[in-house]
């Protein structure tokens, strides 16, 4: 017998997959930027594209596993992906900051869709009105 409960939803299976894609661009990146040199190795942005990383591992593995909080780790991810992708696009005309950036920025947009869901993937009963 299969407990729905524990089935991710479409939505989290696509959401993981934008975590574990920004998750390893930015790995890729952290290596670029330490190649670079200079700016690209500013200990604040370094630290931010790390904990990029690491939040987007964490988002992924707990969304596959439609876990009862990915609540909080989502709305998390989003707001961290985004300041690194502000981070990273600050390297005007460096390619591979611009792939990271972007792929920051449709993980955090995913992570933002999911964030209200339950984990069987519908929309959940925090509406506001306006």
């Amino acid at each position: 017998m299969t407990h729905k409960g524990f089935t991710p939803s479409k939505a989290f299976v696509d959401t993981a997959t934008h975590a574990q894609s920004c998750q390893s661009i930015c790995v890729q990146t952290i290596q670029h930027c330490l190649q670079m040199g200079g700016s690209h190795v500013e200990p604040s942005h370094l630290r931010l594209m790390q904990d990029c990383a690491e939040i987007c591992e964490t988002t992924g593995t707990m969304l596959l596993r439609s876990s009862p909080q990915h609540n909080q780790v989502t709305a998390a991810c989003a707001s961290i992906c985004e300041l690194c992708a502000q981070s990273c696009e600050r390297f005007t005309g460096d390619a591979q900051m611009k792939a990271c950036a972007d792929e920051c920025r449709r993980c955090a947009a995913a992570c933002q869709q999911v964030a209200q869901m339950r984990p069987g993937g519908a929309a959940g009963g925090h509406h506001s009105v306006p």
